[in-house]
C-alpha cells in the first residue's frame, strides 16, 4: 500500500514531524525513520540534490516508512516528473505566479483523470503488486502533495484564481523573494512583506486550505547546526564570524 505520512497525520488532526536536510545523508534518513519521524525533506533548488541522489534517499526512506518531500528547481514537466518518478511524494515548487501555472503543475503531477502525468516509470511499476494499473495510479495520486510557493506580490494578487485549482491543499512562503518583489530586497520583516502574507493567509484559510508549516513541523539540520555553533562560540567568549538575517 502506498501511503503519505503527512496526509495520514493531518487526516487525524495531528501535525506531521520531519527532518530537513541540505546535504544527502543516508545515515540521517535512517535515524529519522528509526526514531519515528514522519518525513524527510530535501532542497533541490538551492542545494545539491539531483534526481539520482534523491532516488537513493527515497530507497532508504521507504525502508522506514518515511515520506519524502523535496523542493525542486522549477515547475517544468521534466523537473516534476524526474522527482516524482524517483519516489518523492511531496513537491514544493517555487514562485507560483498564476492560475494557469498552477493548472499546468497539477497536470504534470497527477495521473488521469486528475492530470496527465507520464505513466512509464520503472520505479513506479515496482509498487504494482496485486492491484491493477488504474488502482496503482489512484493510490499514487492520493499520496501525492503539490505545494506551490507564494513568494511574490503577483502571486498574492492572483491568489483567488489560484485557490480555485483542484489538487492544491497546502502552500509555502518565501519571505526574501516576496521582499524583492515589493522592491524591498533583504528586508523580509518589512511591514509591507508581513501585510502581503497576512492577505495571503486570509485568502488561503477562507478557501479551507493551509500553509504547509501549519500542518507540519520540521527540524532543519543546517539551521540547528548553525545555532549550535553560535552557542558554542559565545560560551567561550567568541562571536560567530557570519550572520544570517
Amino acid at each position: 500500500m502506498i501511503n503519505n505520512r503527512i496526509i495520514e497525520r493531518v487526516s487525524r488532526g495531528e501535525q506531521a514531524l520531519g527532518l530537513g536536510l541540505s546535504q544527502p545523508s543516508g545515515e540521517l534518513v535512517e535515524l529519522a525513520g528509526r526514531m519515528g519521524l514522519d518525513f524527510v525533506s530535501f532542497d533541490g533548488q538551492h542545494s545539491p540534490y539531483p534526481p539520482d541522489v534523491i532516488e537513493d534517499m527515497c530507497r532508504i526512506a521507504s525502508g522506514f516508512n518515511l515520506t519524502v518531500t523535496s523542493r525542486i528547481a522549477d515547475g517544468e514537466e521534466s523537473t516534476i516528473l524526474s522527482y516524482l518518478d524517483r519516489g518523492v511524494q511531496g513537491l514544493v515548487i517555487p514562485n507560483l505566479q498564476t492560475r494557469a501555472e498552477a493548472e499546468t503543475w497539477i497536470k504534470y503531477s497527477f495521473y488521469a483523470p486528475q492530470g496527465l502525468r507520464s505513466a512509464a516509470s520503472f520505479r513506479v511499476s515496482m509498487f504494482q503488486t496485486q492491484q491493477s494499473r488504474p488502482q496503482l495510479y489512484a493510490q499514487i495520486n492520493a499520496a501525492t502533495l503539490i505545494v506551490p510557493q507564494i513568494e511574490s506580490i503577483t502571486a498574492v494578487e492572483n491568489l483567488d484564481e489560484i485557490l480555485s485549482v483542484e489538487g492544491i491543499h497546502y502552500f509555502a512562503g518565501g519571505l526574501q523573494d516576496m521582499a524583492q518583489s515589493l522592491g524591498l530586497p533583504g528586508q523580509p520583516n518589512h511591514p509591507q512583506v508581513q501585510e502581503a502574507y497576512a492577505r495571503a493567509t486570509e485568502k488561503i484559510h477562507a478557501a479551507g486550505k493551509h500553509w504547509l508549516d501549519e500542518v507540519t513541523e520540521s527540524l532543519n539540520l543546517f539551521m540547528h547546526t548553525r545555532a549550535g555553533i553560535g552557542d558554542l562560540l559565545r560560551k567561550h567568549g567568541r562571536e560567530p564570524q557570519i550572520s544570517y538575517g
